[in-house]
């Protein structure tokens, strides 16, 4: 293996410098991709810069590489999942649209306003995060409008690492208040078998279904666990396949560019809770494998809950985060008309991260 990747090397290093040469030689192509291509190039070989003053880090994982990790483990968390269940007419047309008008035409237009020298890799990361959130039958304007608010909604804030609430989840929000109907129906049912072209390019006939966490409170039907893993279920484009999800989940861990606690406190968190509700007699919860494996649970641990800028800094902090996004999304699931209650319990974890660092700051060096 290590044979292997010494003959690639040359290749790959010359590959990417002329690539870099390119789009630095050609202005227009730097100002929309320029952060884009610094982003992967990160993640694929070490940065280029090193700190000259304080603060100094332990390792060469900068800002671009975290993005750059992020956009890798959504790829391949979500977006193949989503293109075998539901085909690629269905899923690549929803992110064009929602790169489009979130990156190349809100973010551009705040750029250029702004006079920054070029669009930040971070809108790619909020637009990648919007049709995974939505039904697989969201029509296209739905989505532009959630990327476009989610972009403004960011720059407005600060920009990239000076927001308060996660941007693509706020965005996610405003659509839910202001389009309640399409955000929570078109759950088509997804592809089950051996893919052929014609499934991987139209996927099946649009039949809907309740989601398995809609369908248990209306119903008290449990859908099978090992089809919620795999996908063989309805749900938003980013449900699909939770064994990818909890892949690309751990590969994040494992680069450092997701805390391990956070998803690890949130969804133990959500499988303690929801046992010790099911004692309470004369109500009927959520069961806990159901809560862990239905809805957005998995993919808002591990790619929402770690935002690093919405979360707190401290270890300590990071367990009381988690542990609060757990409970407030069991007592929504369990106690709300609301089936779903990730997207709610980390905005409003969101909005208490400032006061759980500073009272953890206190206790600790009791200031």
């Amino acid at each position: 293996m290590k044979k292997t990747i010494k003959k690639i090397e040359p290749i790959l290093n010359k590959t990417l410098n002329k690539t870099e040469s390119f789009i630095q030689s050609r202005p227009k192509v730097n100002f929309l991709f320029g952060a884009l291509f610094e982003a992967f190039d990160g993640l694929i070989r070490s940065s280029k810069d090193t700190a000259k003053t304080q603060p100094f880090i332990r390792n060469q994982m900068d800002a671009k590489q975290y993005m750059g990790g992020i956009l890798v483990a959504l790829f391949l968390g979500w977006v193949v999942p989503a293109i075998y269940f539901f085909g690629f007419l269905c899923v690549v047309p929803k992110l064009i649209v929602s790169f489009v008008v979130g990156v190349f035409i809100v973010d551009v237009i705040w750029v250029i306003l702004a006079r920054e020298e070029r669009i930040n890799e971070g809108g790619f990361v909020t637009c990648l995060f919007i049709p995974a959130f939505l039904p697989p039958q969201a029509p296209l304007w739905l989505i532009g409008v959630g990327a476009g608010v989610s972009i403004l909604f960011r720059n407005i804030t600060g920009g990239v690492g000076m927001n308060l609430l996660n941007p693509a989840l706020f965005g996610r929000l405003i659509l839910t208040i202001s389009f309640p109907t399409m955000v929570v129906s078109g759950w088509q049912e997804p592809f089950i078998g051996f893919p052929t072209l014609q499934s991987l390019t139209y996927g099946v006939d649009a039949v809907t279904h309740a989601t398995p966490l809609i369908a248990y409170k209306e119903t008290g039907e449990v859908t099978s666990y090992i089809s919620l893993l795999f996908g063989a279920n309805t749900g938003s484009l980013g449900e699909t396949c939770r064994v990818a999800l909890i892949i690309a989940g751990i590969w994040l861990c494992k680069k450092r560019i997701a805390n391990w606690r956070i998803p690890v406190a949130y969804l133990g968190s959500v499988f303690i809770f929801a046992a010790l509700f099911s004692l309470i007699p004369g109500e009927t919860m959520v069961p806990p494998m159901l809560q862990l494996l239905s809805g957005g649970l998995i993919f808002g641990a591990f790619f929402m809950a770690t935002d690093p800028i919405t979360t707190t800094y401290s270890q300590t902090g990071k367990w009381i985060f988690s542990i609060g996004c757990g409970l407030i999304t069991v007592v929504i699931r369990n106690f709300t008309p609301i089936p779903e209650g990730v997207m709610y319990a980390i905005l409003l974890m969101n909005l208490v991260g400032v006061p759980i660092q500073s009272i953890v700051l206190k206790l600790k060096y009791r200031v």
